[in-house]
């Protein structure tokens, strides 16, 4: 009867001490110990979110996964244009990139990565030529038809090869207007009426075209006629930026002075007609003016031009110089302000620069006839 009571009892204890090692065991450990693998040192992850992260990778192919790291971090889009990358790795594209450095230039700012907020600048900034040459090597789709090529492939496929890319047809010298697809031209020449038209019926056609023919012949003429003068005289200039006083200060950029037909001359460079807060558009140019330094006691009529220089930083640039008329007298020694013909893009690259470089021609004009 003893023996009976004492087993029960050990057997009452022992089950309280297991009861109480449980409650012992924190939540968070029972619920780490359900989730180890015993067949390995491994832990799984929940099964719904391996489910997702193996549709998410078969939805996407590998340009699609690949696109987003080779992106420009600005505009968010693999660029044709050049890469750059800030000290840190970040790309973006020359258009990005120096429209934000121009932006910064104009608000007298320092110029920061929009990723990692570090400084960046046409110096510590490299191109990314191993990135360029990879996504010229990614595919793409024609704009003209379903055909996918590389990209480094992809102009000369719309513009040599694609059966879809639009054709002229080969009287558009003469006046036909018709504009189709390649693979139709030759339906089209078969029903042209240009070839059987009459020299006078074609005589309007060629006097319009005649008038844009002499026009750069006699542009060219000028020109040619300008280099024969004695008096012209050519200076290579470089401007620096500069503030206005103003309370709301203005960027402009400036000369020093030079040495040209006897007199000292400078140069100013406005941004847009020296309107407020140029940063705050995506449309810029730039204007320039001609100073007199000199003090003259006759007139001056003068040809001038600005035209890109051997030293010029930006070896992409053309554009085609205009040429200027003025006199200079005691009561008017500056221009007014000249409008350079270059694009945005053109614009914020010369500003994103340290200085700007120019070749300047001024001509004297020394007798009435014309040049």
């Amino acid at each position: 009867m003893a023996e009976a009571l004492q087993s029960s009892l050990n057997n009452m204890l022992e089950s309280n001490d297991s009861a109480k090692a449980e409650k012992t065991v924190p939540d968070g450990v029972e619920t780490a110990i359900s989730l180890v693998n015993f067949t390995g040192n491994d832990i799984e992850e929940p099964p719904f979110k391996k489910l997702r992260t193996n549709a998410h990778d078969r939805s996407l192919s590998f340009e699609d996964r690949i696109r987003p790291i080779l992106s420009c971090c600005i505009c968010l889009d693999l660029s044709t244009l050049s890469l750059f990358q800030c000290p840190n790795g970040h790309l973006m594209c020359s258009a990005c990139f120096h429209h934000l450095v121009a932006d910064c230039m104009l608000k007298d700012q320092e110029s920061a990565c929009p990723n990692c907020r570090c400084k960046i600048s046409r110096r510590n900034c490299t191109r990314n030529l191993a990135v360029e040459k990879i996504i010229s090597e990614l595919p793409t789709t024609c704009a003209y038809c379903t055909h996918t090529c590389p990209r480094c492939e992809i102009k000369y496929h719309e513009s040599e090869t694609c059966p879809e890319r639009p054709t002229v047809c080969e009287y558009s010298l003469l006046g036909c207007d018709w504009i189709g697809p390649s693979h139709c031209l030759t339906s089209h020449m078969t029903s042209c009426e240009y070839p059987k038209k009459t020299g006078q019926q074609l005589l309007d056609t060629i006097r319009i075209r005649k008038q844009k023919y002499d026009a750069e012949k006699t542009y060219l003429e000028t020109a040619l006629d300008l280099l024969l003068i004695h008096e012209i005289d050519a200076n290579d200039i470089s401007l620096t930026p500069m503030h206005t006083d103003d309370f709301s200060a203005k960027l402009y950029f400036e000369t020093s002075h030079f040495k040209a037909l006897e007199c000292e001359w400078k140069v100013r460079v406005c941004i847009n007609d020296h309107t407020s807060h140029p940063h705050t558009t995506s449309t810029r140019w730039l204007s320039y003016q001609l100073v007199l330094e000199s003090n003259i006691s006759e007139t001056i009529k003068l040809k001038f031009f600005i035209s890109k220089g051997p030293y010029s930083n930006l070896p992409a640039l053309k554009f085609q110089p205009i040429i200027s008329h003025f006199e200079f007298n005691e009561n008017n020694t500056e221009t007014e302000y000249i409008k350079l013909p270059i694009s945005s893009l053109e614009c914020n690259q010369i500003l994103s620069s340290s200085s700007m470089k120019f070749r300047f021609w001024i001509i004297r004009e020394i007798s009435t006839a014309s040049l």
